[in-house]
């Protein structure tokens, strides 16, 4: 967000000015796109495990937190972006709400399950039209650390096409914010 301030949206921590990675290669998720995500969920993130999958500089999972969130992860693997997420959570106050584990995302994946956790919402946002929407979901879909009733929300390019089941997640929703997509997974009831 070159030139933009990033502000926390709503929430406990509404108006704080979070720090930013003035990098071409860390794509920041709109004002408009973080507001209209946690309008959708806001009724159900009181006391959520939230992840925030190739978290950039943290604002989605600090923006959970606000909103009262019990736990936010984050999984980022760029160096510069894990010391603007610490740094964000510090400025926030949420630094003991947050944990940071510095790596790829399938392998930060593969750490948490190996851990047991089980999150409400995984959040992802990678970088658009490399094909790693799929492959992330792909792994979730394998591994335990999607609650039974949670969500996974991606953010993707509108030209880049997810398939409406991806294993055992399928599709609920979809919302366009000028190029950017915000789709909605579920796990697939057994009961089917």
């Amino acid at each position: 967000m070159k030139g933009k301030n990033m502000k926390i949206v709503a929430g406990k921590n509404k108006g704080k000015k979070l720090k930013h990675l003035k990098d071409a290669n860390v794509r920041a998720t709109s004002h408009k796109v973080r507001e209209a995500l946690f309008d959708i969920i806001l009724p159900y993130i009181d006391k959520a495990f939230f992840l925030d999958l190739f978290a950039g500089t943290g604002a989605i999972g600090i923006e959970a937190l606000s909103r009262g969130a019990e736990k936010a992860f984050f999984i980022e693997n760029n160096g510069k972006c894990i010391k603007i997420i610490h740094e964000n959570l510090n400025i926030t106050g949420n630094a003991e709400y947050g944990k940071i584990f510095k790596s790829d995302y399938a392998s930060g994946l593969r750490i948490l399950d190996k851990k047991n956790y089980r999150f409400d919402y995984i959040f992802l946002d990678p970088p658009y039209n490399k094909g790693l929407a799929i492959k992330a979901l792909k792994e979730i879909s394998n591994m335990s650390i999607l609650k039974e009733d949670g969500q996974v929300i991606v953010q993707h390019h509108r030209r880049e096409v997810l398939e409406n089941r991806i294993d055992s997640l399928k599709m609920v929703k979809q919302k366009h914010y000028g190029g950017s997509l915000l789709t909605f997974f579920e796990l697939i009831s057994l009961e089917k």
